[in-house]
């Protein structure tokens, strides 16, 4: 019960190391799913608060700013181009993308991970809440009955390819998410005539979503160079804006 409520290791770890355990499997899964899943609620509501409020802190935001990224690549894709049917609900359409994600038996496809999307996707919070539920019963049943069907003495052996496939899993995640921001950063320089004007619009576009105001600034230097200069103001957002030429 208490393995399985640890980041990464979680139930699928839980449930390797009950192979190695004198115990009953289906309880030993339902245990391991219980841990797991007393873990959904808390972190589908603080995810989006802690990682928004990252975001805002100058020591912490490109952290902030990467983990929402992460997080939003791996979460389903809810648009009408995306893989389900268009006549599914955007709701439904997470409900199972969530559903899905965390009934896969591999590593960094647990409950954590599966709040966190759900957290960044922002559906009601029972739906949220009971597709990772599912998920996690899935999951549990499907490494339960691999663990089951593993001949006694090479349970380690399991353990051991677990953490490599974690190990791997995380570095690949790290990677197509560096490249994926790569990819987005060189086209929004191309879209939009440079990485400057590019940041602005990012800029722009997170202050348009978060109900916020930019106080943007324009002038030309000594040798005729025009500079933007762009700022938020806590004390003014909270407020209001009365002169749009300060930061």
């Amino acid at each position: 019960f208490i393995i399985s409520m640890i980041p990464i290791v979680e139930l699928r770890g839980a449930i390797i190391f009950m192979g190695g355990m004198d115990v009953n499997m289906v309880a030993g899964m339902f245990c391991c799913v219980a841990g797991s899943s007393l873990m959904i609620v808390p972190l589908i509501l603080a995810i989006r608060p802690i990682i928004h409020r990252m975001k805002r802190s100058k020591a912490f935001g490109k952290l902030g700013k990467a983990l929402e990224d992460t997080l939003s690549d791996r979460a389903p894709d809810v648009s009408e181009e995306g893989g389900v049917k268009k006549k599914m609900s955007a709701d439904a359409k997470k409900f199972w993308g969530v559903l899905i994600f965390v009934a896969l038996p591999f590593p960094m496809t647990g409950s954590w991970s599966g709040s966190a999307i759900a957290s960044i996707l922002d559906f009601k919070l029972w739906k949220a809440a009971l597709s990772v539920f599912i998920g996690n019963i899935f999951a549990g049943a499907i490494l339960t009955a691999i663990v089951a069907l593993v001949p006694e003495g090479y349970t380690d052996f399991v353990l051991y390819a677990f953490i490599a496939l974690a190990v791997i899993i995380f570095i690949g995640i790290y990677l197509t998410s560096f490249a994926k921001r790569e990819k987005r950063l060189q086209e929004g320089k191309e879209k939009h005539g440079g990485r400057s004007e590019y940041e602005l619009h990012e800029m722009q576009k997170e202050a348009n979503k978060n109900g916020e105001v930019l106080i943007k600034k324009e002038y030309i230097d000594d040798d005729g160079n025009k500079h933007i200069v762009v700022g938020k103001d806590e004390n003014r957002n909270k407020n209001a804006v009365s002169s749009m030429d300060e930061i």
